[in-house]
């Protein structure tokens, strides 16, 4: 709507507190934790094999495995990862360790033999990936027939202005196009795999975080201070970390402004 002084100044003035403290109410947003959820209802029995793509540090796997007595295997392609999520797995009692191995591979690319998984995880990792068109025929491919895949990633909406996505994305490591609801839903379509579920869980991971533990107003303030003084932290910690700070932040800053939004899919084979 236009600028209308009489609303502005009049109408609006009257309502103002009680629209605050309005949106001041939580509207209860659900939390990563909905994964979990996502995969207790696909009701898969023990023992059934699970796949982490882009495993990361492991904790994924770990929890897959204690929560449903999977037997996880986790994929990532830094060594370091691979490292950590190894040296973490000692930490737990053998009949949750003896559950969870881990290997170098990567979406396109995955070390596991035909039709051999049950389910596919695969959290914030695809828009890394230089064609979905490959890392779904992937996922395809080592499902067996009736598996499960259960996506999450970030989607750009139309929100994310160029000038936005041109310093996000590059220092985030993101493919522009794996960005983009479409590109998925046509790479879906080609590796043949159904979607039984397609959530938009938009802004609520960040007010799940931010009511839990103010991470996105951290977030905020720290985006805040780089752009306001940039030269201190580059002459602290150097050009590259400056720039990944600066990404991380707006990472987390953006899904609340509305320019990117979570979405979870769930696919059968």
């Amino acid at each position: 709507m236009s600028f209308d002084p009489r609303f502005f100044y009049d109408d609006y003035p009257r309502i103002e507190e009680a629209f605050g403290a309005l949106a001041d109410i939580s509207l209860a947003p659900r939390g990563p934790g909905i994964l979990f959820q996502v995969v207790r209802e696909l009701d898969l029995p023990p023992d059934s094999v699970a796949l982490d793509v882009g495993c990361g540090e492991g904790r994924h796997a770990v929890r897959l495995a204690i929560h449903f007595g999977f037997e996880v295997l986790g994929v990532d392609p830094v060594q370091r990862h691979l490292d950590l999520a190894r040296e973490a797995r000692r930490d737990e009692p053998d009949e949750i360790s003896s559950r969870v191995s881990f290997s170098r591979g990567t979406a396109s690319d995955l070390p596991v033999a035909d039709a051999s998984v049950d389910l596919v995880w695969c959290r914030d990792v695809l828009v890394h990936v230089t064609s979905l068109d490959d890392a779904y025929a992937e996922i395809a491919r080592v499902l067996k027939p009736g598996g499960r895949a259960l996506v999450y990633q970030l989607v750009a909406t139309p929100l994310l202005i160029d000038s936005e996505a041109a310093v996000l994305f590059p220092v985030m490591g993101v493919v522009p196009t794996s960005m983009e609801r479409v590109v998925t839903d046509v790479a879906i379509a080609r590796s043949g795999l159904q979607v039984d579920a397609d959530l938009d869980v938009a802004s609520e991971w960040g007010e799940h975080a931010e009511e839990e533990s103010g991470r996105a107003s951290q977030a905020l303030l720290r985006l805040a201070r780089l752009r306001r003084d940039p030269d201190r932290y580059r002459a602290a910690f150097g050009d590259a970390a400056y720039d990944v700070m600066l990404g991380d932040s707006l990472w987390q800053v953006y899904p609340m402004l509305g320019k990117l939004a979570g979405r979870i899919l769930v696919l059968t084979k």
